[in-house]
């Protein structure tokens, strides 16, 4: 009776580890670049981030999409509110090369400026990295997804 228990628990034990490491093998820790927009529609009045990189942020390994990409924009959002007052909408963009990302800040930066917005720059704002933990509630890519029981 007791090897019964013993092999029963190394097996959930194993199991545990194994989804643990499917989890894992998805996402990698690089280091990358943001910066951020947001938007105050009420005033017509858009605030830009200065370019930082970010070390050590959960990047989903073959679509290169950063995990958690809501968190970061929450940060910008939360900041704003706190500094400002005003209820804004804040945008994230993200990229491992520095150029790629500084060609699409200039691009943002003159499609407000010919639409008549106020665009003002903030440089104190830094993005605190979101990593990945095991924890949380992650849905797996569709090819890893469960399949349906054929046995109905």
């Amino acid at each position: 009776m007791n090897r019964i228990i013993v092999v029963f628990l190394m097996l959930v034990g194993l199991s545990t580890s194994m989804c643990a490491q499917k989890y894992r093998r998805y996402f990698a820790a690089k280091d990358m670049y943001m910066f951020g927009v947001c938007l105050s529609v009420a005033d017509s009045t858009v605030y830009f981030t200065d370019i930082k990189q970010v070390p050590n942020t959960s990047i989903e390994r073959g679509t290169g999409f950063l995990y958690s990409r809501n968190a970061y924009s929450n940060q910008l959002q939360q900041y704003f509110r706190s500094t400002s007052g005003g209820n804004c909408t804040a945008v994230t963009c993200y990229n491992q090369k520095r150029s790629k990302l500084e060609k699409k800040y200039s691009k943002m930066r003159q499609k407000y400026q010919k639409r008549n917005f106020v665009v003002k720059y903030t440089h104190d704002f830094a993005y605190n990295p979101v990593v990945y933990n095991e924890q949380d509630d992650v849905d797996l890519p569709a090819e890893e997804a469960k399949k349906p029981d054929a046995s109905k």
